[in-house]
């Protein structure tokens, strides 16, 4: 086989906004197949490259999946690399991007074990509302929003979160409910494509259900992203999703980059697919 498709057992064919890599790259004369992460009779030294792309259940078996790919990785072409969905599945990769002076949303940590007052830390902050969620998570798996009538609530939820991990305490962004989050789409550090997504813990407003493609028009948005893009690797990596939204004074902030297993949306612009097709093929 020349390409394993990577996926799980959930989506043994793929999620249809992914699934067009694979004819794509058997348009370029590729053996192409989704394959089961986890299938005990893959032989990966006799694929020549393996593409991270719907291996959805890694978030609830980080350490197994993480094993995973340092074993692929070591007997034969892993994208994205090993080191890097390691790095990437911990959402205390945000921690560097901030360091390096990327605006990430306001973020208060909380360490295995530990606790917050939420209330005080609302107050004292100024936020309205909060969100908590564990550091490692996806698909807004344990994802809550908090409101004040909640507020008592919310600090034995985080208590009970932080007895399986870190958890992040950020602000609630109100432009969730009407503009949701831009995603800038890369490969091999070149921009792709820009796909807006409705807000997924609350409800969208009409005619925002589903996510759909857009030109990005925002320069500085734009620059941003090239500029997480960078940071997390650039050229390095395979594909990178960049999520962006508005804070609740106007600004642009970081809320994600994923670079183990986004959904990139590919039927959403003209080529998307073939595009990723091209970049696999520069890298063999």
């Amino acid at each position: 086989m020349d390409i394993a498709v990577i996926t799980y057992a959930g989506l043994p064919q793929l999620n249809p906004l992914d699934a067009p890599l694979v004819p794509a790259l058997q348009a370029l004369g590729l053996d192409a197949r989704p394959v089961i992460w986890d299938d005990p009779s893959v032989d990966w030294s006799r694929v020549r490259a393996a593409v991270v792309r719907n291996a959805w259940d890694s978030h609830l078996r980080r350490d197994e999946f993480l094993a995973w790919a340092d074993r692929v990785g070591s007997v034969t072409r892993l994208f994205n690399p090993a080191d890097v969905l390691r790095w990437n599945t911990h959402k205390g990769y945000l921690k560097t991007l901030e360091a390096r002076g990327l605006p990430l949303t306001p973020t208060v940590w909380v360490p295995p074990g530990g606790s917050l007052d939420v209330a005080a830390t609302a107050r004292e902050r100024g936020w309205d509302a909060v969100v908590l969620k564990p550091a490692v998570a996806a698909g807004g798996l344990k994802v809550f929003i908090v409101r004040p009538e909640q507020w008592d609530d919310a600090s034995a939820k985080v208590t009970e979160l932080a007895r399986e991990g870190d958890v992040m305490v950020q602000p609630y962004l109100r432009a969730f409910e009407t503009e949701g989050e831009r995603s800038y789409i890369f490969f091999n550090g070149v921009f792709s494509h820009a796909v807006r997504r409705p807000p997924t813990l609350t409800t969208a407003p009409r005619g925002f259900a589903e996510p759909h493609g857009f030109t990005p028009d925002n320069a500085e948005e734009q620059r941003m992203a090239h500029e997480v893009m960078e940071a997390s690797g650039g050229a390095r990596l395979l594909y990178a999703r960049v999520d962006v939204a508005t804070d609740n004074a106007g600004k642009t902030r970081l809320q994600e980059v994923e670079v183990t297993e986004p959904c990139l949306f590919l039927p959403m612009e003209a080529g998307a697919a073939e595009r990723m097709a091209r970049a696999v093929v520069a890298r063999l």
